[in-house]
């Protein structure tokens, strides 16, 4: 009988011990949460927003628990509420700071919609409306859109689809070797024969989409060589075979 007492005992003090446990680690984090409350804000990589406009958009207040702060929903928040931003990373930094650091898209592109401009970045997200012109954006051509929401990418109409990915493809290609502000339109309305304007002198035609990487990275070369030997002499630089010499044909 003294052993079952004995093991009842030790069964009992376990429970006690496993209790107080569990205790002092609860109130160590309500005490803990109690000072870990949002104090301050450190915002970065922000160029078109100031960080008071972004802090405002994030939903998070001073005094906010720091511990219960949903990164997800805040990023969320962030990019619903500024088109600009691209991504948006939420982090914390003990004992009471925010830390907010965004990626801003660029404007690239704009294209005609309802009377409005929309200027466009590369993915061909709608970062903004204008009634006036835009200015040195490449001007998107041959792409029939449906339906426009600024934060979120074009909708194209029906069987436009494909152009749209060109549009995409060509845009970012052109952003990758820094060529975007020396163009000045780009056409996808057919696309089997995709062109865009190029420092205000050439026509290039890409013709389809295949190669697209090689040839936009080549294109640099073949301008400097075309300058050497007629320079500033308006034509159209045939791009549409990359297994081939590129032809040039000069306008009349």
């Amino acid at each position: 009988m003294a052993g079952v007492n004995k093991r009842l005992l030790s069964k009992s003090s376990a429970v006690s011990i496993a209790i107080g446990v569990i205790l002092v680690s609860v109130m160590t984090l309500i005490g803990t949460s109690a000072f870990l409350r949002v104090v301050t804000f450190e915002v970065s990589g922000n160029n078109v927003y100031t960080p008071k406009e972004i802090i405002e958009a994030s939903g998070i207040s001073i005094g906010d628990n720091l511990m219960t702060v949903n990164a997800r929903n805040v990023s969320r928040s962030i990019r619903h509420a500024m088109p600009f931003v691209k991504e948006a990373q939420i982090s914390r930094k003990l004992p009471d700071t925010i830390l907010v650091e965004v990626t801003e898209s660029v404007a690239i592109a704009s294209i005609s919609f309802n009377r409005e401009t929309l200027i466009l970045d590369s993915s061909g997200r709608v970062l903004m409306r204008l009634e006036e012109d835009p200015g040195s954006l490449i001007e998107v051509r041959g792409l029939e859109v449906s339906d426009a929401v600024e934060g979120n990418v074009l909708k194209p109409a029906l069987g436009s689809e494909t152009n749209l990915q060109y549009m995409q493809d060509i845009l970012t290609a052109l952003e990758n070797e820094g060529l975007e502000k020396d163009v000045s339109y780009l056409d996808v309305s057919n696309i089997t024969n995709l062109s865009f304007g190029y420092r205000n002198i050439y026509r290039v035609i890409l013709g389809g989409i295949r190669d697209l990487k090689y040839k936009i990275e080549d294109l640099k070369s073949t301008v400097e060589k075309l300058e050497l030997r007629s320079p500033n002499t308006p034509g159209d630089i045939n791009m549409s075979d990359p297994t081939e010499d590129y032809k040039f044909t000069p306008h009349r």
